[in-house]
This record gives structure tokens, C-alpha cells and sequence, in this order.
């Protein structure tokens, strides 16, 4: 077989502290005693304990003879990267954050991630190591929110819950609402429902292979065909705060984009919804359960980010962009740590390329990211497309470049020793010489990817940039999607190298093509008779 995975079957008795991705594993659960029944997890257990730690076990896709030239992009050199950059995460968490955290845009976290990109660049010998600073807008900056639900002998204290971006918050004094539970939130589910002033409680479904749930993505659609989600329809019949349980096992904390919301409005970990309505349920009669909501939310202004850049120089006037954005919510392991590993592996590699044989000039780029309400390095990008791609050959966008395969088993996530499937854009129909060369190369290092490809690259910063330049994009976006999940731990460092070779060897074969091959016409303005 040209192809054979490497699996070490080693079981590891003990549990192994994971230095290099800056986390231990927890212990595992102690075992019921003789004559008791565990409990059923119903979302607040744990799976069965392991026998070996994962960021040892992940399956390893050989090299062939006349590969070797790629073996020095070494997955657990990559994941290092990966580690500091989760790290700067829980600096800034460590700092006085303990609720609104990551490398967020605008924040310290944010700086010294550009700064430490940009020595990074500069060790690896890149040219032109530099940071163009952007100007932020007021930015959304939530500085402490509290949730204590009770049934007037109980209390429920919600640590899970994490306001949506951009949600409001409330008066200093916070506010004092009645719960009530809908269900999913649907129309169906609101029938006979009085939700007016009312703090109300929604469970969503996360939606298979996705990282999207039920109470963002399902709507009702009015004939002008605009849609409202399940959460802008509890806000349209009254709700004065919602809070969205998201249905995945355990009790993750959850950062939603902007919902379209104009009252408070929160996602929530299952275990911490489960046990919020079971207290609606069990509550005295003629005693509802309340919900104490107080959130500090401020807009800062003032702030800065930057784009961060680096320059390998080729011997044409021709170009190929790589970029990866820095930013992202909790230790942002996938999204975007191992993007930036990715940028970084690349750059590495074709560092030790002598430049008489780099065809094109190669041009890094660290952008600020998009979590956040702009302006941002995406949005200069696409504004100064015409003068930056004039003569790009390629744009790789380095997102969500490693994670492993997570899987729902009944009452638990469990994640397998191996790759989670990418989404995949090569350029289109339109380019058929590079999406050949992708799907070669993604196939030659195991990137695991769909028989269908995406109609643009799927999100993220090259979204405004497709229409302009040929681009390349392979991410993952899964259940641990912008949780408190996404760590280290959860990115297989052979999964970083597959990615990174593929790219590499994307490049090689691009600059083996002509720009004719490569480039389309700009699209042609619309007409007046299409305005209208």
C-alpha cells in the first residue's frame, strides 16, 4: 500500500501532563462503589476514562522516499507555536479577565501576539518584518456579568453563561425577571406563550457536522424575505433577557457572534440549562423561578490593532500571499492558533529555499482578525485589492488549519485520535489547474476533505477577497467551535503538518503556472438596469 498510518499502541496507565500544549489532562472519575449505579450524565457526567493521552496517539501519515524534502515541517514543532499562542490567551485571563477572554481584538493579548509574530517572522529570516497599525472603532468590551437564578429556597449560580457579542447589558442595578422555559424557542414551541418582561430560557440543537445551532440558523421568513431566528423571536414577543443552553454534552462556554438581539442575551452550557430548568419545573407552586441578571458592558475606545507583515523575496515581480488573523475567543487552539502555526511552518520552510529558486515573492501576513466590529485588516485588504493582487498568482488563507475529529456519543463528546474533515475552496471551476493542484496535494499529505468543494472559501478573512485574487482555503469548524474546549490538546500536531506540507506543495506546483492560468477578469460592474 503507498499509504500506511502509524498508530503506537501504548497504553499509558497514568495520566501524563502535556507540557508542550501548557495543560494537564483532569483525573479521571472515580468509579461507583459496589452496589451503586452511575449516574446517568444527562450531560453533566464524563465519558470513560482514558488509557492514553491523545496528543501522543494521533494516527501519523507517513512519507514516502521522495518526500523527504517535507520532513522537516515537524507537527509538534507547529503545535509549540500553538501553545504560546494559547498561552498569551490565558495570560490575559490570568490578568484581571476571567469571563471575557482570548486574544481579542484591541485588547494586551492582542499586542503581544502581534509582537511576538513579528519576532517570530524575523528569526525566521523574512524581510520587511513590520506591523501597519489600525485605528480601532469603539470596541465591545463586557467587563463582569452575573446569573443567579432562584425558586425562593434555592439558588442557581450560571458560570457558564457568556453574553452574546455585542448584546447589551443592563442597568448598574442589574434586573430581576421571571424564567420561562420554550423549548427550542420555535413558533410552535411560543404558542399560548406570555413571554413579555420575562427572562426566557432556550435549548439549542447544535446541527450535525456544524458549528452552527437551531436557535441561530432556524427562522421564519417573511414574504419581504427577511428572517428571524428563534432568538429574535422571543425578543419580538416580549423577552426582557434569553438565554440559549447549547445542546452539547458537558458544560462548555460559548462565544455566539452578534444574534441581531436587542436585549441580553447569553449562550450557556448544557449541564447549567438542564439544571436551570429542572428548577422551573420543580418550583413551589405559585413561587416562578427568577433570574438576577446584572452585566457591566462598556465600548472602548481608542484602541489599536495592526496587520503584521513579512517578506520572502522571489526573483519575479510576481507574488503569493499566505495570511492567518491572530485574534480569536479563549485559547482559540484551531481558530486561529494553528492557522498562524501554519503561516509560520510555511515561511520555515521556504526560508531555507535558496532565492534563485523561488519564482515568486511570497508575502506573510498576521492580519488583526475578525471577531470583532471593524474596522479590521480583512476590510483594508478588500478595499486595496486592486494595487496588492495585481500580480498574485495565490492567496492560501492559513484558518482553522488542524483539530481533531470530535464525536458525539450519546452523552459525551469524545475526540479520535485523528483529523476532523475540512471544508475546502481551490479556486473554483473556474481554475482547474488549481484545484487540481489542491486536491493533489491535500490527497499526497492526508488532509481529509468533502468530494465537494465550497462555493468561495468557507469564512473567515479571505471571504472579501475570493471575487479578486486565486485562493486557497482548508478549515475545520466543529463542535468545540469558539469554546472554552478549543485548546491545545484538541489539535493533532500531524493534523498541523498534513495542512502545512499541503500548502507548501500548493505553492510549488503554482509556481510552476503561468498568472493567465491563475487570475479571472475582475467582475464587471453591474449594469443600471441590474441595480434596480
Amino acid at each position: 500500500m503507498r499509504r500506511t498510518f502509524l498508530f503506537f499502541a501504548v497504553l499509558v496507565a497514568s495520566t501524563t501532563a502535556v507540557g508542550q500544549i501548557g495543560r494537564a489532562q483532569q483525573p479521571a472519575p472515580s468509579a461507583p462503589s459496589a452496589g451503586q449505579t452511575a449516574a446517568p450524565a444527562r450531560g453533566r457526567g464524563t465519558p470513560p476514562a482514558p488509557v492514553f493521552t491523545l496528543p501522543d496517539h494521533f494516527l501519523t501519515w507517513r512519507l514516502l522516499p521522495n518526500e523527504k524534502a517535507y520532513e522537516g515541517i515537524d507537527g509538534r514543532h507547529l503545535l509549540q507555536y500553538v501553545g504560546d499562542l494559547s498561552a498569551m490567551s490565558r495570560r490575559y485571563r490570568d490578568a484581571g479577565h476571567p469571563q471575557f477572554w482570548g486574544r481579542i481584538i484591541g485588547s494586551s493579548a492582542d499586542q503581544e501576539g502581534a509582537q511576538w509574530l513579528m519576532t517570530q517572522m524575523t528569526h525566521i529570516g523574512l524581510t520587511d518584518v513590520h506591523m501597519d497599525p489600525i485605528d480601532l472603532a469603539p470596541q465591545w468590551f463586557p467587563q463582569s456579568w452575573e446569573l443567579m437564578a432562584s425558586d425562593g429556597g434555592k439558588t442557581l449560580r450560571l458560570d457558564t453563561a457568556q453574553p452574546a457579542y455585542t448584546t447589551p447589558g443592563t442597568p448598574d442595578a442589574g434586573v430581576d425577571l421571571e424564567v420561562v422555559y420554550v423549548g427550542l424557542g420555535s413558533e410552535a414551541d411560543l404558542i399560548g406563550r406570555d413571554l413579555r418582561g420575562k427572562a426566557v430560557l432556550i435549548f439549542s440543537n447544535p446541527m450535525p457536522g456544524s458549528w452552527r445551532h437551531t436557535s441561530t440558523q432556524e427562522a421564519t421568513m417573511a414574504d419581504d424575505g427577511t428572517r428571524t431566528t428563534w432568538l429574535q423571536l422571543a425578543e419580538k414577543r416580549g423577552a426582557a433577557a434569553i438565554i440559549c443552553s447549547i445542546q452539547l454534552p458537558g458544560n462548555l462556554r460559548t462565544q455566539l457572534y452578534p444574534t441581531g438581539t436587542r436585549v441580553p442575551t447569553f449562550s450557556m452550557g448544557m449541564k447549567d440549562g438542564m439544571d436551570l430548568r429542572d428548577m422551573i419545573a420543580h418550583a413551589p407552586a405559585g413561587r416562578p423561578v427568577h433570574l438576577k441578571l446584572r452585566m457591566d458592558v462598556k465600548q472602548i475606545p481608542g484602541l489599536k490593532s495592526g496587520t503584521v507583515w513579512g517578506t520572502l523575496k522571489g526573483t519575479t515581480d510576481e507574488n503569493i500571499y499566505v495570511e492567518a488573523h491572530r485574534d480569536g475567543w479563549f485559547e482559540s487552539a484551531t481558530d486561529n492558533a494553528s492557522g498562524v502555526a501554519t503561516l509560520l511552518g510555511i515561511a520555515e520552510y521556504f526560508a531555507k529555499v535558496p532565492i534563485a529558486q523561488r519564482r515568486r515573492t511570497i508575502i506573510f501576513v498576521g492580519t488583526s482578525g475578525h471577531h470583532n466590529s471593524g474596522p479590521n485588516s480583512a476590510a483594508w485588504l478588500a478595499e486595496h485589492h486592486a494595487e496588492l493582487f495585481r500580480k498574485t498568482a495565490l492567496l492560501i488563507n492559513a484558518e482553522h488549519t488542524a483539530a481533531a475529529q470530535p464525536e458525539l456519543l450519546g452523552e459525551a463528546i469524545r475526540l479520535v485520535n485523528t483529523e476532523a474533515g475540512f471544508l475546502w475552496y481551490g479556486g473554483g471551476n473556474q481554475r482547474p489547474k488549481l484545484q487540481a493542484a489542491a486536491i493533489r496535494a491535500f490527497e499526497q499529505f492526508g488532509v481529509p476533505i468533502y468530494a465537494e468543494p465550497e462555493n468561495s472559501v468557507p469564512g473567515g478573512e479571505a471571504s472579501r477577497l475570493a471575487a479578486f485574487v486565486p485562493a486557497v482555503q482548508a478549515s475545520n469548524y466543529n463542535m468545540y467551535f469558539h469554546s472554552d474546549a478549543e485548546t491545545p490538546a484538541t489539535v493533532p500536531a500531524p493534523g498541523l503538518a498534513a495542512t502545512t506540507r499541503a500548502y507548501v506543495r500548493i505553492i510549488e506546483d503554482v509556481n510552476a503556472l503561468e498568472l493567465k492560468d491563475l487570475q479571472l477578469p475582475e467582475p464587471a460592474a453591474p449594469t443600471a438596469r441590474q441595480q434596480q
